[in-house]
């Protein structure tokens, strides 16, 4: 059962205490889908943001199977803070494992996320190019200034966590007659960067993932964290891996399980006219929360337990990729389903903006 220590425990505990800060005004912010600053204001006076650093940089030192705890409490409180935080924290517990960074590099940009709170993300996504993972040469590039010199100009969409960002890790074609491309890390407030509030989407309406365009931004050669070629053999595609898929099923089952909570509050006090009892205590409506707690409970389980595997056996990784990856579809299905028969249980007026079980059904 988690948690497994005290350490664990703690965690857990400000997490709850993150839920349930952001809880209240996350209707407001995905309404008019605005960026909730004060959540990342709260979750950044409490040491949150630094949960992944290690300690020797100064921050918590908090493993996977932590993070993904904490996730699966704030998911409950906002979908959209908690899916968001999370991307903040698989790029640096990717490269605690991967450590592919440039050592000054890394150690400058996680020294000041632990004394700062500052916030990181990739941006790879582009209109055209859609997920970078197709394969797809990106529009946006580097161009050959002086030495060590280049400059940066494109356009990024789905970029989460924009306007709280401090550094952009941005997925580039570089244009000096090589074919390579490469992924740069810039702070967002070097010259010639700026956010177009493009994001107005039916779900994760508070993620913040506007356009983020780069106009002749100025990039070091010291700023490169890789450059590859599409000939290149990569040698490791394991090393940080589950970071990614296993802390955004958290956020989802941590959404799914607000759906769940909801449901079961509804049902115990919906008493219709002509009623006795309240429709909890009708079989079908019991039966069905049964479901959802069922599906709750074997996804809960596999993904925690799949967690501490990875993170606790690193010579097995290779064979545990292919159960990560199907961890995260198990755990997304799961929370679609429990998500839609809550809204079975509570019908029509589900359906109501007044009410958070759409935002859970939509996130």
């Amino acid at each position: 059962m988690w948690p497994k220590n005290d350490k664990q425990r703690k965690l857990i505990d400000l997490a709850k205490a993150i839920s349930a800060q952001i809880r209240s005004t996350a209707f407001k912010h995905d309404r008019e889908g605005s960026f909730p600053h004060e959540h990342y204001k709260f979750m950044r006076n409490q040491g949150y943001l630094k949960a992944s650093i290690p300690l020797e940089n100064g921050g918590h030192g908090y493993g996977l199977t932590d993070l993904v705890l904490a996730q699966y409490e704030i998911g409950k409180g906002d979908g959209s803070t908690s899916v968001s935080v999370g991307m903040h924290h698989m790029i640096i517990g990717a490269e605690i494992e991967a450590r592919s960074w440039p050592v000054n590099l890394r150690s400058s940009v996680f020294d000041a996320i632990a004394q700062n709170g500052s916030l990181i993300n990739s941006v790879a996504s582009e209109p055209d190019l859609g997920s970078p993972r197709g394969g797809g040469r990106p529009y946006t590039k580097l161009e050959p200034m002086s030495e060590g010199r280049w400059l940066l100009n494109g356009r990024k969409t789905w970029s989460t966590l924009a306007p709280e960002l401090t550094y952009a890790i941005v997925f580039v074609a570089v244009e000096d007659g090589s074919g390579d491309t490469a992924s740069v890390i810039v702070n967002m407030e070097a010259k010639g960067i700026s956010i177009e509030e493009t994001w107005d989407s039916l779900s994760m309406r508070a993620s913040g993932s506007h356009d983020i365009l780069f106009n002749n931004v100025l990039v070091n050669e010291k700023d490169f964290l890789s450059r590859t070629n599409g000939s290149d053999h990569v040698t490791d595609k394991i090393s940080g891996a589950a970071w990614f898929p296993l802390l955004l099923s958290a956020a989802n089952l941590g959404i799914a399980k607000a759906a769940q909570d909801y449901a079961i509050h509804f049902a115990k006090n919906r008493k219709p006219s002509g009623r006795s009892a309240p429709i909890s205590q009708i079989p079908h409506i019991r039966e069905q929360i049964a479901r959802m707690e069922s599906i709750m409970l074997a996804a809960r389980r596999n993904l925690f337990s799949c967690s501490e595997d990875w993170e606790y056996n690193s010579e097995e990784r290779k064979d545990l990729l292919p159960e990560i990856l199907v961890t995260k579809v198990h755990s997304i299905d799961s929370a679609i389903k429990i998500t839609d028969i809550a809204m079975r249980v509570v019908g029509a007026v589900g359906l109501e903006k007044n009410r958070p079980l759409e935002r859970y059904f939509r996130d």
